[in-house]
C-alpha cells in the first residue's frame, strides 16, 4: 500500500485518519490540517526544466567572434552537419556553445578544431580567454572615437552652421581653402578609415546573417553605413559639398562600436565570475592507483573506480559504500541536523559531509558532479529564449526585414512621386538609420548579464531560465527550518555533573569532528586525550590521565555495558520534548555527567521572517518533528512532513495564490520545484539546483533580500529597456518616413537610444530595502482577512 498523500510505501500497520492511510505521522497531520483538498491534486505542477540533458556526451565550448543572434543559427546548422555531433546550441549572450556528441565517433579534444569554421574561433571553456581579443576591440573603440571626434568637429566648424542657416557661404570665403578643400578631404579620408577598419565586424556579421539565411541588425547597420558613405563619396567627388553625410556614417560606427564594447565587457564579466565560482566548487575524488593515493578531478574518475572520503570531506558523487562506516551530515536529505550512521551497502548522497569515520564508495552509474550540473543550469539561465528574452529575439529578427522593406517602399514612393533621387535616397537612408534594432538586441541579454553578474559577486546563483519572468509579489512565503533558519551546528545548552566530567568530556571530544563533539569540546581546554577509539554515530572512548573515558549516546553506554544512573537521566531530561540531543560522559563503568546540545539558530532569522510577514502569510514547513521555539514567528506551522508531502502542501497554497519557498537542500527539492519561486541554501547538488530558481551556497540569510532585489531590479530593467525600444521605434520611424528627420539627427537619435539601454542595464544597483515584498500586494485585504481567520 502507498501513502494517499505522497505516494510512498506505508508501514505495517499504516498510519490512518478518516479512512485514509499514510506513511508517517507527518503526512497524516497534513491531511488532518487541510482535509480532502490536499489530496485533490497530487500531480506535480508543470514547470520549465532547467539544465535539460541532451543525447550523448556533452561539452561546453567558448566561441569567439560572435556578433549577433544570427551567429547562433549559422554555428548550429554548420556544426550539426558533422558526423557524430547530435546537437549544438550556441549562445550569443554568453559566447558559449553546448555540444552533444557521440564519443565513439568524435573525440572531445577535436571539437574546437571541428567547430572553428566561418571565421569563428572555438576553444575549451577552461582555456583562458585570449587577451588580444579585448585589446583589439579596445583599439577599435579608441580609433573610432578619435577619428569620429575630428570628423564631427570639422562638421561643427564648417558645415553645420551653413546647414542651419547661421552663416552664409560668403562668410567662409576668407578660409575658402580650409573650409572647401582641406576640411572635406580630411573628413573623407578619416571616414574612409573608419568605414574600412572599424566597420569590419559589422560587415562580417552582415555576411554571417546572409549565410544563415536570416537578416540581422548588422545587415541594417551595414546598409545604412555604406549607403551614407557611398552617397557622400559620390557627392564629394562631384563637388557637392553641401550633400555630405560622412558624419552620419561616423556616428553610426561610433555608437555601435562603443555600445558593443560595453556589452561585451558586461558579458565577459559575468562569464569570468561564473567560471571562477565553478572552479572554486569543482569536486575531486581521492582514489588509489598504483598503490598510492591521489586526488583527481571527477572527469578523470574511471567508471566503477572506488574513491575514499574521510572526516571533514564532502562526498562528491552519489555512491554505494563498499568499505568502512561513518557518521554523515545528511541534513540536506533528512531535514534533521544530526549526522546519520552509514555502513557497507548504504547509499551516500553527493554533497553530504563525513564528520566521523572513513568510507570507500563506488559512484552510481548516472551520478553527476556538481560542476556539470551548475554548468548546464547556469548556461541555460543566460542563454534561454523564454519570456521577455524570447519576445525581444522574435521582434529583433522580424524588425530588420520589416525596416528594409519600409525604407525601400518609402524611397520608391518618393522617387515615383517626383521627389527626385536625392530626396528618395535621403528619406530611405534616414529610415534605415533612425530605426534601432540594437535596442531590442541589447534590451534583455545585457540586463540579464548585468543581473547575473551582480548576483554572482554576492554568491547568489540564478538557476532558472525564466527567473526574470516570475511573480514579483507572493501570497505565501514558506520557510524550511533545519539548515535554513538554523545553522545545523550544535551548541551545548545545558550540562550536569562535576567539573572533572566537563574537562574529561571536552578532552575526548576534541579528537572528533562530529558536530556534537565540537560543541562539547569548546567547554574546556585543560586536558588531553589519547588512545582514541571511535564509535561512528554513537560516540568516542579515549584515555584521559590514564582513565578510560566514554562520551556519547545511550546506545554507546549500552554497548559498553556501563550504567547511567536514574538520577542523572532525570536531571538532564526536559519537561518539553524538542530537538535537544543528550550525550553522557562516564568512566569506570558508570556515567558521571551529561550534556544537552541543540541546533544553533541562524543569526537574523527572526528579523528575516518578520520582514517577510508584514504583507504576506508566512509558513514553517519542516521534516523535523519539533519546532522548538520557531513556531511563534509563523502564521502556520507544519512539522514532521516528508519531502513529497511538502510538495503537496505547496500545491495547496498555490491554489490560493503565488508561493515562494525557501529551503536548504535535496529533501526540499519536490517542494522547491512546486513553488512559483524557490531559493535553496547549501552546496548546490544537481537535485537541489535543478529544483530551485535561486541557489545561495553560503549560510547568510541576509542574501535572500539581495537575491529577490536583484531579480526584481533586473526584471524591471528588462521591461524598461523593451518599453523604451518599442516607444522609440514607434515614434522615430514614422517621423523619418514623413521626412521630418534628417540623417544626422537620425544617427544621433539612434545612438542615444542604444546608449540609454546600455546605461540602464549596467548602472548601479540599489541596496535591498525589504525582503520579497517591496510594497503591499494588490490583494493585501484578502491576505489580512485570511490571517485574521487563522
Amino acid at each position: 500500500m502507498t501513502c494517499q498523500l505522497c505516494g510512498l510505501p506505508t508501514p505495517s500497520p499504516p498510519f490512518e485518519a478518516d479512512g485514509k492511510i499514510f506513511c508517517c505521522p507527518g503526512c497524516r497531520q497534513v491531511f488532518l490540517s487541510f482535509g480532502e483538498d490536499i489530496l485533490a491534486n497530487r500531480k506535480a505542477t508543470d514547470r520549465a526544466e532547467p539544465g535539460e540533458k541532451v543525447e550523448g556526451a556533452e561539452a561546453f565550448l567558448r566561441i569567439e567572434g560572435m556578433h549577433c543572434s544570427s551567429c547562433e543559427v549559422l554555428i548550429d546548422h554548420m556544426a550539426e552537419r558533422i558526423d557524430g555531433i547530435h546537437e549544438v546550441r550556441s549562445s550569443y549572450a554568453t559566447s558559449t556553445a553546448r555540444v552533444s556528441y557521440d564519443p565513439e565517433k568524435v573525440n572531445a579534444a577535436d571539437l574546437p578544431e571541428l567547430l572553428s569554421t566561418a571565421g569563428y574561433k572555438v576553444t575549451p571553456r577552461s582555456q583562458p580567454r585570449a587577451a588580444r581579443d579585448s585589446n583589439l576591440a579596445l583599439l577599435r573603440v579608441v580609433a573610432v572615437t578619435s577619428l569620429a571626434s575630428v570628423v564631427m568637429m570639422l562638421n561643427l566648424a564648417f558645415f553645420y552652421p551653413s546647414h542651419l542657416g547661421l552663416v552664409d557661404a560668403a562668410d567662409l570665403e576668407p578660409v575658402h581653402w580650409l573650409a572647401y578643400v582641406a576640411a572635406p578631404l580630411a573628413i573623407f579620408v578619416l571616414t574612409s578609415v573608419m568605414v574600412g577598419y572599424v566597420g569590419l565586424p559589422i560587415y562580417r556579421g552582415a555576411l554571417v546573417g546572409l549565410r544563415a539565411g536570416v537578416l540581422n541588425m548588422d545587415n541594417l547597420l551595414a546598409i545604412a553605413i555604406l549607403s551614407a558613405y557611398a552617397y557622400s563619396s559620390i557627392q564629394y567627388f562631384r563637388g557637392n559639398l553641401d550633400e555630405l553625410y560622412f558624419d552620419v556614417a561616423a556616428a553610426i560606427l561610433t555608437v555601435v562600436t562603443v555600445g558593443r564594447y560595453f556589452e561585451a565587457g558586461a558579458r565577459e564579466t559575468a562569464s569570468h565570475e561564473l567560471e571562477a565560482l565553478m572552479d572554486a566548487w569543482t569536486p575531486v575524488a581521492r582514489v588509489t592507483r598504483d598503490g598510492r593515493q591521489k586526488i583527481v578531478p571527477l572527469d578523470e574518475l574511471h567508471p566503477g573506480e572506488p574513491f575514499s572520503v574521510g572526516p571533514g570531506e564532502a562526498i562528491p558523487l552519489d555512491g554505494i559504500i563498499q568499505r568502512g562506516s561513518a557518521a554523515v551530515d545528511a541534513s540536506l536529505l533528512t531535514g534533521e541536523p544530526f549526522p546519520v550512521r552509514l555502513g557497507v551497502g548504504d547509499r551516500a548522497q553527493g554533497g553530504t559531509i563525513v564528520v566521523e569515520g572513513e568510507i570507500t564508495l563506488v559512484a552510481d552509474a548516472e551520478a553527476e558532479s556538481q560542476l556539470e550540473a551548475l554548468t548546464r543550469i547556469l548556461w541555460d539561465v543566460q542563454s534561454s529564449t523564454v519570456g521577455a528574452r524570447g519576445f525581444a529575439d522574435r521582434v529583433a529578427r522580424a524588425f530588420v526585414p520589416a525596416v528594409l522593406m519600409l525604407a525601400a517602399t518609402v524611397s520608391i514612393w518618393v522617387f515615383a512621386s517626383g521627389g527626385g533621387l536625392r530626396a528618395a535616397v535621403l528619406i530611405g537612408l534616414t529610415t534605415l538609420i533612425v530605426s534601432c534594432p540594437c535596442t531590442f538586441g541589447l534590451a534583455t541579454p545585457l540586463a540579464t548579464a548585468a543581473g547575473v553578474s551582480a548576483a554572482l559577486r554576492r554568491g547568489i546563483i540564478f538557476t532558472s531560465a525564466d527567473i526574470f519572468d516570475r511573480p514579483r509579489m507572493f501570497d505565501t512565503i514558506i520557510f524550511d527550518k533545519t539548515g535554513t533558519l538554523s545553522t545545523g551546528e550544535m551548541s551545548v545548552v545545558s550540562h550536569v555533573g562535576p567539573p572533572e566530567a566537563i574537562a574529561r568530556a571536552a578532552a575526548v571530544e576534541r579528537r572528533s569532528r562530529h558536530p556534537i563533539a565540537e560543541a562539547i569540546a569548546r567547554l574546556d581546554q585543560s586536558l588531553e586525550a589519547t588512545e582514541i577509539e571511535p564509535h561512528p554515530g554513537r560516540g568516542v572512548v579515549a584515555s584521559v590521565d590514564g582513565v578510560r573515558v566514554a562520551v556519547g549516546s545511550r546506545q554507546l553506554f549500552a554497548n559498553l555495558g556501563w550504567e547511567i544512573p536514574d538520577a542523572l537521566r532525570a536531571a538532564i531530561s526536559g519537561d518539553k520534548p524538542g530537538e535537544d540531543v543528550v550525550s553522557f560522559v562516564g568512566w569506570e563503568g558508570r556515567a558521571h555527567g551529561a550534556f544537552k546540545t541543540r541546533d544553533t539558530e541562524r543569526a537574523g532569522w527572526r528579523d528575516i521572517v518578520e520582514r517577510a510577514r508584514r504583507n504576506t502569510r508566512v509558513v514553517l514547513l519542516s521534516g523535523a518533528e519539533h519546532a522548538h521555539g520557531y513556531e511563534d514567528a509563523f502564521d502556520e506551522v507544519h512539522l514532521g512532513v516528508p519531502p513529497e508531502a511538502k510538495a503537496a502542501i505547496v500545491r495547496h497554497y498555490r491554489g490560493e495564490g503565488t508561493v515562494a519557498m525557501i529551503g536548504d537542500g535535496s529533501n526540499d527539492a519536490p517542494a522547491l520545484a512546486e513553488a512559483d519561486l524557490s531559493v535553496a541554501f547549501g552546496t548546490p547538488t544537481a537535485l537541489a539546483a535543478e529544483a530551485a530558481d535561486i541557489v545561495i551556497p553560503g549560510d547568510d540569510l541576509n542574501s535572500i533580500p539581495d537575491a529577490f532585489m536583484l531579480a526584481a531590479v533586473t526584471r524591471r530593467r528588462i521591461k524598461q529597456n523593451l518599453g523604451w525600444a518599442l516607444l522609440y521605434n514607434a515614434t522615430a520611424i514614422p517621423l523619418a518616413v514623413l521626412g521630418l528627420l534628417n540623417p544626422l539627427f537620425a544617427a544621433l537619435a539612434m545612438s542615444s537610444s542604444s546608449l540609454l539601454v546600455v546605461w540602464n542595464s549596467t548602472r548601479g544597483l540599489p541596496k535591498p530595502a525589504t525582503i520579497l515584498t517591496a510594497e503591499p500586494p494588490a490583494d493585501s485585504t484578502r491576505n489580512k482577512a485570511r490571517l485574521a481567520r487563522l
